[in-house]
């Protein structure tokens, strides 16, 4: 389920607005609340709503981290040791969720902000 959840925050707005116009925000809403809430989402309605989406909510069903088809990249066993960013700047630990519900990790781009985590409406925090 953490994978779904990584891709429902990196897209978060998108995935709004999307399910808005598919007639899918109340279910968007209710897994949004419940993941905020420190729940875990009901699976049947993340399915439900993934799939109104035209998108795939199981993980095995999904293209593997890393490929063209997602833009989430999930964390090794044991986290990612240093991550080289862009321009040849080495980062110890990328950015991962604060609710500890989803594999996101996200480098922080020089001279910005850190990341934000959508649905908990915090900062990502910086791995362990």
């Amino acid at each position: 389920m953490g994978d779904v959840l990584a891709d429902l925050c990196d897209d978060f707005f998108g995935m709004c607005r999307l399910a808005e116009r598919r007639g899918m925000r109340v279910i968007f809403d209710e897994i949004v609340e419940a993941v905020r809430d420190g729940r875990r989402p009901d699976t049947a309605r993340l399915d439900e709503l993934f799939s109104a989406l035209g998108l795939h909510a199981h993980e095995g069903d999904r293209p593997a981290a890393g490929s063209p088809d997602t833009r989430t990249r999930t964390l090794p066993p044991g986290g990612v040791p240093s991550v080289a960013a862009g321009s040849g700047h080495v980062t110890d630990r990328p950015y991962v969720c604060p609710l500890r519900v989803c594999h996101r990790a996200v480098l922080r781009r020089a001279g910005q902000d850190a990341p934000t985590c959508d649905i908990g409406e915090r900062p990502l925090v910086v791995g362990r």
